[in-house]
C-alpha cells in the first residue's frame, strides 16, 4: 500500500505515535482524577477507538510492506521483531478501547456547567473493575508503544 510512492506504514505509524499514548495518558488520567472525568469522557474514547482503527490500519500496512519487500537476514530479523511488538500492541490497544468504553459507562463524573452531583453508578463492582484496569491497561499500552517504536527505529535506522 502506497500515496505517491511512499509506502503508507511510516506515514501511519507517525498517527500511532502521537494518538495512542494519548489516549493512554487520557484513559488513566480519566480513571485517577475523578473530578476531571467529565471533559477527559469523550477524548478518551474517542482516542482509544482511534488507536484501535489506527493500530490495525500500521499492522495491515506493515504486513503489506514486508510482503512487498521479503526482507532477510538481520534486517528481516528486526523487523520480525518490531511485527511482533506491534502485534501485541494491537491486542492491548483493543483492551484498553473496551475497558474505556466500559469505564466513560460507569464510572461517575460531576457536570460543572449545570451544578449537578456527582452521577452514581448501580454498578459498584464495575466501577471498580474500571478504575482498576483502566489505568493499568493505558500503561501497557504506554510500555508496548515504547518498545514497538524502539524495535521498528532500530530496524529502520540501525545499521550493524
Amino acid at each position: 500500500m502506497h500515496i505517491n510512492g511512499v509506502p503508507l506504514h511510516p506515514l501511519v505509524v507517525h498517527a500511532v505515535v502521537v494518538f495512542v499514548p494519548l489516549g493512554a495518558l487520557s484513559a488513566i488520567l480519566f480513571a485517577l482524577v475523578p473530578r476531571w472525568r467529565w471533559l477527559l469522557r469523550w477524548p478518551t474514547l474517542v482516542l482509544a477507538l482511534a488507536g484501535v482503527v489506527l493500530t490495525r490500519t500500521a499492522v495491515m500496512t506493515g504486513n503489506s510492506l514486508r510482503n512487498e519487500k521479503h526482507f532477510t537476514g538481520t534486517l528481516g530479523d528486526r523487523i520480525t521483531t518490531h511485527m511482533n511488538w506491534g502485534h501485541r500492541l494491537e491486542w492491548s490497544v483493543w483492551a484498553l478501547a473496551v475497558v474505556a468504553v466500559l469505564a466513560v459507562w460507569v464510572l461517575p463524573y460531576v457536570v460543572p456547567l449545570v451544578g449537578r452531583e456527582a452521577r452514581v453508578s448501580p454498578m459498584t463492582s464495575l466501577v471498580t473493575t474500571a478504575t482498576v484496569l483502566l489505568p493499568i491497561a493505558g500503561v501497557v499500552v504506554l510500555v508496548l508503544a515504547v518498545i514497538t517504536g524502539d524495535a521498528g527505529a532500530k530496524a529502520v535506522w540501525k545499521t550493524t
